[in-house]
């Protein structure tokens, strides 16, 4: 089994389609399902995730229906995920976010793929131009 960290908007390409999406994050979802792969995570993904099915539910109920919601969140609720907390001040979070480019939420992923020293799973440009910086491998399917 493979270790990796992945960044909120992977695990929500599983669940809201898009092209870029089918073509990266899906291999994936299937690797973790399947118990090749297991994920690690900050503590802030499952908010991340949680909130962007949320709002798509709530934004078009006749796509996103009640059912898609609780099949989603039974899906993630049985992966083997690794939750995480980092533990930065304010200061050393924006510290960090200076020095990579990032924002707050992309920090804590970058961050922890550092500090695990693992590859991470992400389609955020700024993730991937820090991943090049700062020679964090990134997953390809």
């Amino acid at each position: 089994m493979s270790d990796l960290v992945i960044d909120a908007c992977v695990a929500i390409d599983w669940f809201i389609p898009s092209e870029p999406g089918e073509i990266y994050s899906v291999p994936l979802a299937e690797l973790v399902y399947s118990g090749k792969i297991r994920v690690h995570v900050p503590v802030n993904f499952s908010v991340e995730v949680c909130g962007q099915l949320l709002r798509n539910h709530r934004r078009a109920p006749e796509t996103y229906t009640t059912n898609w919601l609780s099949h989603s969140v039974q899906a993630l609720d049985a992966m083997r995920i690794s939750t995480h907390v980092i533990g930065l001040s304010f200061k050393e979070l924006t510290d960090v976010a200076t020095a990579y480019n990032l924002s707050g939420y992309d920090t804590a992923y970058f961050q922890l793929a550092r500090l695990l020293e693992l590859p991470i799973a992400s389609r955020d440009r700024g993730i991937l131009s820090a991943c090049r910086q700062w020679d964090v491998l990134r997953w390809s399917p």
